[in-house]
């Protein structure tokens, strides 16, 4: 007999601290294929409530019509994955710190964001969900759905990180637990989403599915964002945008770090995807969203995709000219180029601030800093 039961509990602080800048965001972690199931459909029915009832076979409109995506968070998810641990070996139900818990103290952390705030996260509000003895993502995420705390939990407009924890252990009375942490950090919000390919064709995530080592860049005008992500073994991604101005206009590139080719999935919306095809160490500028004013998370079903001609690219000649590295190529008066280099293959840098015109004719860039230093280099192309 099958066993299945959830619970969830909900809270608010005012005070919050920020995140920490760096070049590529690592906060968000990496789920585990389970979790990020669990994520995608959250985030899927939180971009379109309406089309989520009709899937669901359901009418309820405790929800909001539209919230923004959930980042994933590494300090939530670790205070999730270590509930449901203690949960399954204390072979206990509830949101409160286990006695003798293997993470946490019961009298001093007993509530889930005090878990969270001992794994390092600083929340201005938090929730969690639990569950235990369902079998996989789907039957799990249903039954959150289908119960009215747990539903208006996860569609908080408010909550804008999630860390989802999954662990089985067959001695325990339900098997299989699952713990949904969810928080929001002061003013803290991301472009997020999950990189897959829809290879079976069902519109939906699976696991299998996730498309690792793609490159997502933001970019403002010819200045690019301070944070960058490459998705995980999980297709996971996560860019914090607070610091882009609102109603800024952002593009977003997507860059296939890998040596193979690969083909994405990306959702236009709640049913429809495009096919974006990236050749090794290929760049293109996807589409464009509005940084929203508030603290509001963007996916890519948030994108007015950009129109892309096929660009056949031009040879780019490069000789040594002493120290330096002379680069020619042709050009087309239509297009604009920005000359790249690397020392990995992997992130790549402009050679230039801006895109330069093309002339029609021969254009050339002088890399006079070149030294010693080992360097890749490549024509990033662009239709403006």
């Amino acid at each position: 007999m099958q066993f299945v039961r959830v619970l969830l509990l909900v809270a608010a602080l005012r005070a919050a601290l920020p995140l920490t800048a760096q070049s590529q965001y690592s906060l968000d972690g990496t789920p585990t294929g389970l979790e990020e199931e669990i994520r995608w459909r959250v985030n899927r029915g939180r971009f379109d409530t309406v089309s989520e009832n009709l899937t669901r076979g359901t009418a309820y409109t405790n929800v909001p019509a539209n919230a923004g995506p959930l980042a994933p968070n590494q300090e939530i998810t670790l205070s999730a994955r270590h509930q449901s641990e203690d949960l399954a070996k204390a072979n206990l139900f509830q949101h409160e710190t286990v006695p003798n818990s293997l993470y946490y103290s019961s009298t001093s952390q007993p509530n889930p964001w005090d878990r969270m705030s001992a794994e390092g996260y600083s929340w201005n509000s938090a929730g969690e969900n639990i569950a235990a003895g369902y079998s996989g993502s789907e039957a799990v995420y249903v039954g959150w759905w289908n119960s009215t705390g747990h539903r208006v939990n996860m569609y908080n407009s408010g909550l804008r990180e999630i860390g989802n924890g999954y662990y089985n252990l067959s001695t325990s009375q339900y098997r299989t637990y699952y713990t949904m942490d969810l928080g929001a950090s002061g003013s803290t919000c991301f472009f997020t989403d999950t990189i897959f390919r829809d290879a079976n064709a069902n519109g939906t995530y699976e696991q299998s599915e996730a498309v690792a080592g793609v490159a997502i860049r933001l970019q403002v005008g010819s200045s690019p964002g301070s944070y960058y992500d490459i998705s995980t073994a999980s297709g996971s991604f996560a860019i914090p945008i607070q610091s882009i101005a609102g109603a800024a206009i952002v593009q977003v590139v997507l860059s296939n770090t890998t040596s193979a080719s690969l083909t994405l999935s990306v959702p236009r919306d709640y049913n429809n995807y495009s096919t974006v095809s990236l050749a090794p160490n290929e760049s293109r500028v996807y589409g464009t969203f509005i940084r929203p004013a508030s603290a509001r998370n963007i996916g890519l079903r948030d994108l007015t995709p950009v129109a892309i001609a096929p660009i056949n690219p031009p040879p780019l000649s490069i000789t040594a000219s002493g120290n330096s590295i002379l680069l020619r190529w042709n050009s087309d008066k239509s297009l604009e180029y920005q000359p790249q280099w690397s020392t990995n293959q992997i992130i790549w840098s402009g050679l230039t601030n801006i895109f330069l015109p093309g002339t029609g004719g021969i254009m050339s860039y002088l890399d006079a800093t070149s030294g010693q230093e080992a360097k890749w280099y490549r024509l990033f192309i662009r239709k403006p």
